[in-house]
């Protein structure tokens, strides 16, 4: 098994593809695979949080962002802080008398491990001020005793600055979170504005509280409008009353805590996202305003990997109900800007149609110009849906995520192809092959001409790299490949399919430690065909012995030879899987039999994809390949010789490892009605010997030796003869030199 195929099998082995290989968050479904789908289905890869990059103003300041799986529920470990860079400095100046290195761990260590406040005192006298007050607290904190904490974490407030200052960001976010276990809501709102405020200031913040401090407010605001319930806790009808405003506020601290660098913002903004689509009551007061509108929004269409993925664990979004879109839709437009756009998609997501076509109908940025697009595409005008791809191909910024780029420019290659644009197509294509290497591979093997592929491989340039690698989806390019390397190779195999074998070998990659040197594989085979052509009779056996070799190539060596790269023979999996890359062809994984998949095929190209098939268009065709070249082979052989015998038994055999069991069962019975009895013919077709070509080729000689051994008399006869037969052609030849 070469390097290469190792490889590639480990990889799909650990990412656990199946069935649906070319689907799943890691491996986007290709887009040939059904390409109506592709061109009308809305548009893909737009993330939720992608979305949301200017739902607030870019943040002032740095804060540090330190998170933990489960910050809502974890115990408190502030504790830590004595890990930051201040600690050396803290115990050598703060503490009351000096002490050593080892006996302030011991006093700290021992003060963390007090069951209540005041032994955490005891155990810790002489440690800094603000370091005891600090643990005392969050012993009583964690004991569930919150007025003893508060009162220890605001000593922390009345020491003086510069005893305080080691914890004051701590002490701070604790008195906020003990004022929520205590529900008293605006303390605690105070309370986490000071945390972010001395963070900001640059007092030490080693744990992030700065930035958890936004999402602890907001979620104090949920609290608050009723939309987050918790036992023990009824909203005052002060804040029912202000419900939406409380609700904008704690998403426009989550966009900010997301702004900021934060993983759990997005958790927490699709969760606030869910709970709004599920409250009707609530949403009626909080949809009116611009930034709850955009969240509900972007929840609505975000479809990247990672929102498949927060579905898949959250519950899915399909449940959100009728009446959250209806809303959205009902609401006064905006003004101009991607808020538009986004709510062009919605509509187009949700068959609003008529809607989506209002909202794009003056648009110039790349999602409105892609959802027209769509629409052009559903009422036929392809040449008004190119022209949008092509322009919002064009206008894509960063706003744009990654995965929504790619996908767009792909989209835009299909509706080129579909057009019957195939080396346009090509060129839109080729920069997304790590992310959609089947399609690339069936434009190129199957629906260009060679002479195309080879004017497009020609002119790319030397590194091959066609896009950078933060865009790239290489699951199926090693650390030694590239794309541009790969379809060189995929342009050599087909080249040697088509007998173009001088102009294939260099197409071959150079040959790399542990793997088989295709590019010396093809010149072995080469020089085989060559040795292979017609000539005198008397050098048939030797015909036949380049002949069993190009049989023996074609077997073992194949699928680096001349294997496809999709269908019908996967060499882009080495074989290992007879399906997941690429396409049998316009069809793709539609049923060939309906006429549903015509709709966005050129005639042209089912015509290129038939003329390009390998022949024979079936699993391993080079097998096939193989069981003719030993046929051939053995057609030149005396029948009585046992190379004769050998060469049909190997036919026998790759007419079976093709699964051709009837020609494997004809060419037993050709051996039977024309070879010599061989001893290990019980075995025909399964083990066979090397064929003895030394033998065949001195069997002629060997049996007209015997022949004239027999017969001396008419051996004489003919010995004359021929002796006259040569005499009277020189002296025929020298007669037409003189005259």
């Amino acid at each position: 098994m070469s390097l290469r195929k190792i490889t590639v099998v480990a990889l799909v082995a650990a990412a656990g593809i199946g069935g649906a290989l070319a689907c799943g968050p890691d491996f986007p479904w290709q887009l040939l695979d059904d390409r109506s789908a592709t061109l009308l289905d809305a548009p893909a890869g737009l993330s939720f949080i992608g979305q949301l990059r200017n739902l607030v103003s870019p943040p002032q300041g740095a804060l540090k962002v330190v998170e933990h799986d489960d910050d809502d529920d974890r115990k408190l470990e502030p504790f830590k802080v004595e890990q930051d860079e201040t600690a050396s400095d803290v115990w050598r100046t703060l503490v009351e008398r000096p002490l050593s290195e080892k006996d302030y761990s011991a006093k700290l260590n021992a003060a963390r491990r007090a069951r209540t406040a005041e032994q955490a005192l005891a155990a810790g006298e002489g440690l800094p001020a603000a370091v005891i007050e600090y643990i005392a607290g969050a012993v009583a904190f964690n004991n569930g005793e919150a007025k003893t904490a508060l009162r220890h974490f605001k000593a922390i407030d009345a020491l003086p600055a510069n005893q305080r200052r080691v914890r004051e960001v701590a002490a701070a976010y604790m008195q906020g979170r003990t004022y929520r276990l205590l529900k008293t809501l605006g303390p605690a709102r105070a309370a986490f504005q000071a945390t972010r405020e001395r963070a900001l200031a640059g007092a030490p913040d080693p744990m992030g509280l700065g930035v958890a401090s936004l999402g602890d407010e907001a979620r104090l605001d949920l609290l608050a409008s009723g939309l987050v319930v918790v036992d023990g806790f009824t909203p005052s009808d002060e804040d029912r009353a202000d419900a939406g405003a409380l609700i904008a506020r704690a998403v426009r601290l989550y966009a900010e805590q997301a702004a900021r660098g934060s993983a759990m913002a997005r958790l927490s903004l699709r969760e606030t996202a869910s709970l709004l689509a599920d409250n009707e009551t609530l949403l009626r007061k909080a949809i009116g305003d611009a930034t709850v509108r955009q969240l509900l929004v972007a929840y609505c269409i975000a479809n990247d990997s990672q929102s498949d993925f927060d579905d898949a664990i959250n519950g899915s979004r399909d449940e959100a109900s009728t009446s959250v879109i209806e809303a959205l839709l009902a609401l006064p437009r905006p003004a101009a800007g991607d808020d538009v756009d986004r709510l062009a998609m919605l509509a187009y997501q949700t068959g609003r149609y008529e809607a989506a076509e209002k909202l794009t109908a003056s648009t110039d940025r790349a999602l409105g110009l892609w959802v027209r697009a769509k629409l052009g595409l559903r009422r036929g005008d392809r040449a008004a849906a190119i022209s949008d791809l092509t322009a919002a191909v064009k206008a894509t910024t960063a706003q744009m995520d990654q995965p929504a780029r790619v996908r767009l420019q792909g989209e835009l290659a299909v509706a080129k192809l579909s057009d019957g644009k195939f080396r346009e197509s090509m060129q839109f294509l080729f920069p997304l092959a790590t992310t959609y290497w089947g399609d690339v591979a069936y434009v190129a093997e199957r629906v260009l001409t060679v002479d195309e592929l080879k004017t497009f491989i020609d002119g790319l340039p030397a590194d091959g790299k066609p896009v950078a690698a933060d865009a790239q989806d290489s699951w199926l390019f090693g650390t030694d490949q590239n794309a541009t390397g790969r379809l060189r190779e995929l342009l050599g195999r087909r080249l040697m399919r088509e007998g173009r074998l001088a102009e294939a070998q260099p197409y071959f990659a150079a040959p790399i430690k542990d793997a088989p040197d295709e590019r010396a594989l093809a010149a072995d085979y080469r020089a085989a065909v060559e040795a292979a052509q017609p000539t005198w009779r008397w050098r048939n056996v030797s015909r036949a012995e380049a002949l069993f070799k190009i049989a023996t190539l074609t077997r073992t060596q194949g699928m680096e030879l001349m294997g496809a790269e999709g269908p019908p023979d996967f060499a882009a999996l080495d074989g290992s899987f007879s399906f997941g890359v690429g396409q049998p062809g316009p069809w793709g994984q539609q049923d060939k039999k309906s006429d549903g998949w015509r709709k966005f095929v050129d005639p042209a190209e089912i015509e290129r994809v038939a003329a390009s098939a390998p022949k024979p268009d079936i699993r391993f065709h080079y097998r096939a390949v193989a069981a003719d070249r030993a046929l051939e082979a053995a057609a030149l052989l005396p029948h009585a010789s046992q190379a004769y015998a050998a060469t049909l038994c190997w036919g026998a055999r790759y007419a079976k490892d093709v699964g051709d069991d009837k020609r494997a069962w004809s060419i037993y019975k050709l051996y039977v009605a024309t070879g010599p009895y061989q001893p290990w013919a019980k075995t025909f077709g399964s083990k066979c010997p090397d064929p003895d070509f030394e033998g065949a080729r001195h069997y002629w000689p060997k049996r007209i030796l015997q022949e004239a051994r027999r017969h001396p008399a008419l051996a004489a006869v003919a010995g004359l003869t021929i002796i006259l037969l040569i005499a009277g052609s020189v002296v025929a030849i020298r007669r037409r030199q003189t005259s």
